[in-house]
C-alpha cells in the first residue's frame, strides 16, 4: 500500500498531520491507505499513481475494522445519483485540499434515497464538501445517514438547497458517540429543514464548533439540531457547545426537542435570528440545560426578553445588536 506522507505537498498532505478526537489520524487508523482521484486515470488499485475513481470503489478495498484510510485527492468530484452504501466499520474518509479545492460530492439522488449511508461503527469523515444537486434530485433527501456507534464528521462543508433538506441523520436506536465537529452548514436557497437529526434514541453526542448559516435560505425551518426520539434513559448525555448560528427565521429553533434528552448541556452558543424569544430552542422539561448562550434579534436592538426557556436558564440577549 501507499505510504502516507503528510509533509509532502505533492500528496496534498497536511504538514502538521490530521488530529481527530485529540489523536493523530494515523494513530487511530493505522491500516492500509487507498487513494481516490476522479481525474487520476483509474485502475481502482487504490495506489497514489493508480487511484480509485470513486470513494465507493475505495471502500470496496477496505478491510472492516482494520483502521484503513481512504485519502481523497484535492479537486476530486463525484455526483451521487443513488444511495452509496458504506457497510464496513473502522475506517476513515479523509479529504485533502482546502476551500473549493477540497473534494466535492454533489447529491442528485431521488427523494427515496440517502446520499451516503454508513451502516458500521467507528467511522470518520473529514474535510469533504457536500453540495446540493441544485434541481437534480426529485425531492428532499439527507446527505449522510448513519446507523452505528462513534460516527465522527469533522471539517466538512454542507452547501444545501431545496433538494438536500437534511445534512445528517442518525436512524438507529441504542447507539452512542456521534460527533459533529467544526463543520459549516450553508443554506443558499429556500428549502433546508434540518442540520443534524436524531431519529432514534441516542447517547453521548458531541456537537461542537460548527457554523450554521441560513440567511440566504430564508431560515432553517425545522431546526439546526433535532431530536425526535428518547425517554431520558436511552437518550441524553449530549454536549452542544461553541456554536455560531445566523439567519433563523421567526419560530425556528437552533435545538428542536420534543422528547427528553436527559443530563444534556448546551453552552457557549451565539445566535442571530428574526425572533430572540424562540430562536434558541423548543425544549422539554428535564432535558437540556443552557449556560452562557446568547441570542440577538436582527435589527431590533436588545430584545425585551431573553429566550422562551426563561431567564433562569442561563441564556441572555446580547447587550448590543450589530447592524447587518
Amino acid at each position: 500500500m501507499s505510504t502516507l506522507r503528510r509533509s509532502s505537498s505533492s500528496y496534498g498532505g497536511f504538514a502538521d498531520g490530521i488530529i481527530i478526537r485529540g489523536m493523530p489520524i494515523a494513530t487511530l487508523y493505522p491500516g492500509n491507505i487507498y487513494w481516490v482521484d476522479s481525474a487520476g486515470g483509474g485502475g481502482s488499485k487504490g495506489t497514489f499513481n493508480h487511484p480509485c475513481l470513486t470513494i465507493a470503489a475505495a471502500h470496496a478495498l477496505v478491510t472492516t475494522d482494520n483502521g484503513d484510510m481512504i485519502l481523497v485527492k484535492p479537486g476530486h468530484a463525484e455526483t451521487i445519483t443513488a444511495t452509496v452504501d458504506f457497510s464496513k466499520s473502522g475506517f476513515a474518509i479523509i479529504g485533502l485540499g482546502f476551500g473549493d479545492n477540497r473534494p466535492i460530492i454533489t447529491m442528485s439522488a431521488t427523494a427515496a434515497d440517502d446520499g451516503w449511508d454508513f451502516e458500521g461503527d467507528d467511522i470518520v469523515v473529514y474535510n469533504i464538501k457536500f453540495k446540493d444537486g441544485d434541481g437534480g434530485a426529485t425531492g428532499a433527501l439527507p446527505c449522510i445517514n448513519c446507523s452505528g456507534d462513534n460516527m465522527h464528521i469533522e471539517g466538512c462543508y454542507f452547501y444545501v438547497g431545496a433538494d438536500m433538506s437534511t445534512c445528517v441523520t442518525h436512524d438507529t436506536t441504542g447507539k452512542t458517540g456521534f460527533h459533529f465537529i467544526g463543520n459549516t452548514v450553508f443554506g443558499y436557497e429556500a428549502g433546508p429543514d434540518v442540520g443534524v437529526r436524531f431519529e432514534k434514541a441516542h447517547m453521548n453526542a458531541v456537537i461542537e464548533g460548527n457554523h450554521w448559516l441560513f440567511g440566504k435560505s430564508v431560515g432553517c425551518d425545522t431546526g439546526c439540531i433535532v431530536f425526535v426520539s428518547g425517554n431520558g434513559t436511552t437518550a441524553g448525555n449530549h454536549l452542544i457547545r461553541n456554536e455560531f448560528v445566523a439567519g433563523l427565521a421567526n419560530s425556528e429553533p437552533f435545538i428542536a426537542q420534543t422528547v427528553i434528552q436527559a443530563d444534556s448541556l448546551c453552552c457557549d452558543v451565539r445566535i442571530i435570528g428574526d425572533d430572540a424569544t424562540d430562536n434558541l430552542g423548543v425544549s422539554t422539561a428535564a432535558s437540556f440545560g443552557f449556560i452562557n448562550c446568547f441570542v440577538t434579534q436582527q435589527g431590533a436592538g436588545v430584545p425585551a426578553s431573553a429566550v422562551s426557556l426563561g431567564a433562569a436558564s442561563g441564556c441572555r440577549p446580547w447587550s448590543t445588536t450589530p447592524a447587518l
